[in-house]
């Protein structure tokens, strides 16, 4: 389970510990119209400010159209965008002359078990900037939101993520989707090519002009 701790803002504030244990938290200041799940006092932080997100076991942070602006770790982040939180990661909230008037800070349990694709070694979770990937609940989300995909093209996509940037051949494609294949020769290039162009229809802003899975004509696929 995640946690967050506020480390600075108001005396009656700062020392507070509020457990993540919903799958949307939204940070705020109480009022008579807003009852936000982590309630601040001081003035500078927005009724709605900011939400935290748990998709499987990640979490994201999100702002959601505050007056005064969200950092993390110094970094301020865009309203609406989802941001993955990391241990001991810093949000400011209430952003003046470059710092932040209230901070918390974000921790995970020990029990708390996050994997990004640099830890990918171990089975677990899998994360490319617009992509989360669960391996145990075989739950693939993009940008945010959780897609819903057949066996093969959660294939696909776990194979091409486990490669990010670099060029998947054919073969090694069907070798990784197609592993119950007694001759793969017989995988076509046409059903490839169909199962990427299924999949590109839930992954891609834009199916007709990819951006995230992309041709490398002769060679294979690669996804960035």
């Amino acid at each position: 389970m995640a946690f967050i701790v506020v480390k600075k803002g108001e005396a009656e504030d700062i020392g507070k510990v509020f457990m993540l244990d919903k799958a949307e938290t939204v940070i705020g200041r109480r009022t008579l119209q807003s009852m936000p799940d982590i309630d601040l006092n001081d003035e500078v932080v927005s009724r709605r400010h900011a939400e935290i997100i748990q998709q499987g076991l990640q979490y994201f942070i999100k702002d959601l159209g505050s007056t005064n602006g969200t950092l993390m770790d110094d970094d301020r982040i865009i309203p609406g965008k989802l941001y993955e939180l990391k241990n001991n990661t810093k949000i400011g909230l209430g952003v003046g002359e470059g710092s932040a008037r209230v901070v918390l800070q974000f921790k995970e349990s020990e029990s708390t078990n996050i994997m990004t694709r640099e830890s990918a070694a171990r089975p677990g979770r899998i994360a490319v900037d617009w992509l989360v990937i669960d391996e145990r609940k075989k739950e693939v989300w993009v940008d945010g939101r959780q897609q819903k995909i057949s066996r093969k093209e959660y294939g696909l996509i776990e194979f091409l993520s486990k490669n990010a940037g670099n060029i998947c051949t054919r073969e090694e494609i069907v070798q990784a989707v197609w592993p119950e294949s007694k001759d793969p020769a017989a995988i076509s290039d046409a059903t490839i090519d169909q199962l990427v162009h299924r999949l590109r229809e839930k992954v891609e802003p834009e199916p007709s002009r990819p951006i995230r899975i992309i041709s490398k004509k002769a060679f294979g696929y690669m996804l960035v």
